[in-house]
């Protein structure tokens, strides 16, 4: 592992779209992949994070309410909204939000290197 790779927690329960991040932004981020809400508090609660990305639509409940508990919680922490559905309604902490299969690799790694 490189010493200079950006910590990102990824919150997506599909295993394709996890792998596909991971490639995406191999060069430049160490990503932690979770599946549940659940498992994405404990691993904020066990690490530290540059940059969390997260589904809306999860198997133990809404990623809304947890982007909602992360403005709370971690009010400084970045967060990439990363859904099939599109959002009207951005929460005050969401950086940015991308609509899956209708964005550019290279948009989601300026993204990333703009909020890490």
């Amino acid at each position: 592992m490189k010493e200079n790779l950006k910590k990102i927690l990824h919150v997506e329960d599909d295993k394709d779209i996890q792998q596909y991040i991971a490639t995406v932004l191999s060069d430049s981020a160490e990503i932690t992949p979770v599946s549940t809400i659940k498992a994405a508090k404990a691993a904020l609660s066990n690490n530290t994070y540059k940059l969390v990305i997260v589904d809306l639509i999860l198997p133990d409940g809404s990623g809304t309410g947890l982007v909602l508990d992360l403005a709370e919680q971690y009010p400084s922490l970045p967060v990439i909204v990363f859904s099939s559905h599109e959002i009207t309604d951005t929460m005050r902490n969401v950086s940015r939000v991308f609509v899956k299969g209708r964005f550019r690799n290279q948009e989601l790694i300026d993204t990333v290197h703009k909020l890490c």
